[in-house]
């Protein structure tokens, strides 16, 4: 696995690369796309860029697909850039950027692989072995850019990627000035996401239920995102939590870090993840996250230091520990302080450093 902090930094470097950047659109729903829109605000101080959309929202979407996969292709073998790197989730993203990536091999251009699907690994064992074998041999990337610590070792076992061609990069966040806000009153908690079970958007629902009538008097739930809007309301409306849970689409990022502003605590109940923007973002303004051990969160989310952890999948646990951040204002102030501090690391300019350095490495 290579450590990017002894990695050399750009202003290190001689020469600027030319990178082609392969991917959804910046700001396109999910995180993906946010991190596309740190990364052409803030890398072009590093490297020249070549920007080709592969994913967008909307009814261009196949369109947008098929178009910029060609496109891509087509630049490759025409401009030659120094590097491609190619956003990848999972499922049809993992073939169509398999395929630039074998052009990019084939023009002798290497390739960095920047995986972010949470739901990869699971994808990807259900298989069968020779199409994991067709996988592995679209892919190989001359690095392979990961999430976090702990999924630089399965992933480098399941595409056959040598350790020191792997690196750990947790996503970044644009850094906000820092919010004024009264521990005590009206407790605002956020849900930022694409609704669906995967999130745990219907446990929070269910949590909420269970909340003693004082907590649910006190906490004001907002969720906001898109994919089963009306299922999730017609769920609120089942469990009779109307009063509490507020269910609105997607915001825009005005929209968002207005309500990051004014809120407490951030609930991602979620089964599957990478490392979620929403909880980066989300402790960036000091609001205090109450997440699941999975993913990449445990190595930012510390359960009774910087947030609060609960077991996937268990709504009473999850309702036992708003109860007690809802009761407890000093300590939910606390959290959401240390949070702030403990995220700083994660700044949009030092992660530019850190994937220029990819970029700039020996390929």
């Amino acid at each position: 696995m290579t450590d990017l902090q002894d990695a050399p930094t750009t202003s290190e470097a001689t020469t600027r690369p030319r990178v082609l950047v392969v991917g959804p659109r910046a700001r396109a729903r999910g995180g993906i796309g946010s991190v596309q829109d740190v990364l052409e605000r803030h890398l072009p101080a590093h490297a020249e860029l070549g920007l080709v959309a592969t994913h967008s929202d909307g009814p261009d979407r196949l369109r947008t697909m098929v178009v910029g996969t060609l496109a891509a292709a087509r630049r490759i073998r025409r401009e030659r850039p120094d590097v491609v790197h190619l956003h990848v989730s999972q499922r049809a993203s993992v073939l169509r950027k398999g395929v630039v990536a074998a052009v990019a091999r084939r023009a002798g251009v290497p390739a960095v692989l920047h995986l972010h699907g949470s739901q990869f690994l699971d994808w990807f064992d259900d298989l069968p072995r020779p199409a994991r074998g067709v996988v592995r041999t679209l892919l190989r990337p001359h690095r392979l850019v990961v999430l976090s610590e702990a999924l630089c070792v399965p992933y480098r076992d399941r595409l056959g990627v040598p350790a020191d061609r792997v690196v750990a990069l947790p996503n970044p966040v644009e850094w906000p000035s820092a919010p004024t806000r009264r521990p005590e009153g009206p407790v605002t908690a956020l849900f930022l996401g694409r609704f669906g079970a995967r999130k745990g958007i219907y446990d929070l629902v269910t949590a909420c239920s269970l909340l003693a009538p004082a907590h649910r008097e006190r906490l004001r739930v907002v969720a906001a995102g898109d994919g089963e809007v009306e299922q999730v309301r017609e769920a609120v409306a089942a469990a009779g939590v109307g009063d509490v849970v507020e269910v609105a689409d997607w915001l825009g990022p005005d929209e968002r870090d207005e309500l990051l502003r004014r809120a407490q605590l951030l609930v991602l109940p979620s089964s599957h993840e990478g490392l979620p923007m929403a909880v980066l973002e989300a402790m960036a303004f000091g609001v205090a996250p109450v997440v699941t051990p999975v993913g990449g969160l445990p190595e930012v989310v510390h359960d009774g230091v910087n947030g609060a952890v609960v077991p996937v999948g268990d709504p009473a646990a999850l309702a036992r520990t708003l109860g007690e951040l809802i009761d407890d204002d000093e300590r939910r102030h606390a959290l959401g302080r240390r949070a702030r501090t403990d995220v700083e690391g994660y700044a949009a300019p030092r992660w530019a450093e850190r994937l220029a350095a990819v970029w700039a490495a020996p390929l």
